[in-house]
């Protein structure tokens, strides 16, 4: 039968070692510790253990040091060793890349609520703007005041497509990064891979806090809407007087969406806020 557990000796079950449990070799073959075989020498014979064969012998010094066996302890005593070292690591990095893993998918999540919002937000600009080519065909006199208007919105529109593709990026890279967390086999891949990721999630934050900055820009917004107005009432009226600009307008916290701030922008201007004289 195979010795399940060669690193010990078979009559006393403790493992060898360099000092009273050093394994010995008998002329039979059979491997025990030193202190066993002494135990076992009587009268100047020493009878083996597993095969039962007789041996003179006066004390366990008298037979060679199993160097083979010894070599297979150290071995053995080695691999366990690395062993628990190595499954405390393993739950460190496992735990490590599940927190990365977490904290990239909830900014994925918010980079897509933000990335929604901007296509509504632009969504919106267009419309104004379709409104205001309307609005122009009908009335020549505010055509000035209407193109300043038309490039405030292109100006927003282009920053907003700029936002929109970074923003799109990072989170193709965040995608990317969440599967390669999956494929990290090595202490250094998970180094530099949670590494990578620290630098994709940094920029995607700031991406995110940019947008809740610049978006809605309040001087755009403000004249797109004032100028539609006006063309409107432009339009039913033959002579207006100029009135004052409206004050800064609150947009709320950071966590309204970038249309509730729109909406707050619209509210707070006064229907016929902008008027002027035709001649």
């Amino acid at each position: 039968m195979m010795d399940n557990k060669p690193e010990e000796c078979s009559v006393c079950y403790n493992d060898y070692d360099d000092n009273q449990l050093r394994p010995r070799t008998l002329p039979c073959g059979h491997t025990f510790c030193s202190q066993c075989i002494d135990n076992a020498i009587k009268n100047g014979q020493l009878t083996c253990p597993s095969c039962r064969g007789q041996h003179a012998a006066t004390a366990a010094t008298q037979f060679p040091i199993s160097y083979g066996m010894e070599a297979l302890v150290r071995k053995l005593k080695n691999i366990q060793e690395t062993q628990e070292k190595t499954v405390p690591a393993k739950k460190k990095f496992r735990s490590m890349l599940q927190e990365q893993k977490s904290s990239i998918s909830s900014l994925i999540k918010s980079c897509e609520e933000v990335l929604s919002q901007l296509g509504e937000y632009r969504g919106q600009l267009g419309d104004w703007k379709t409104h205001h080519l309307q609005l122009q065909d009908r009335l020549y006199a505010l055509v000035e005041q209407n193109k300043s208007a038309m490039k405030l919105l292109e100006l927003e529109d282009t920053s907003v497509v700029d936002m929109t593709t970074q923003g799109e990026e990072g989170k193709t890279q965040l995608q990317a990064m969440l599967g390669n967390l999956d494929t990290v086999n090595t202490l250094q891949e998970v180094d530099t891979t949670i590494d990578t990721a620290d630098e994709c999630s940094t920029k995607i934050k700031d991406w995110l806090e940019k947008c809740q900055e610049l978006f809605p820009d309040v001087k755009t917004v403000h004249t797109s809407v004032k100028v539609q107005e006006t063309i409107r009432e432009a339009l039913e009226m033959t002579t207006m007087e100029t009135g004052a600009t409206a004050g800064p307008v609150h947009l709320g916290d950071s966590a309204s969406s970038i249309m509730d701030k729109v909406q707050e922008i619209t509210l707070e201007i006064p229907q016929k806020q902008l008027t002027f004289s035709v001649q």
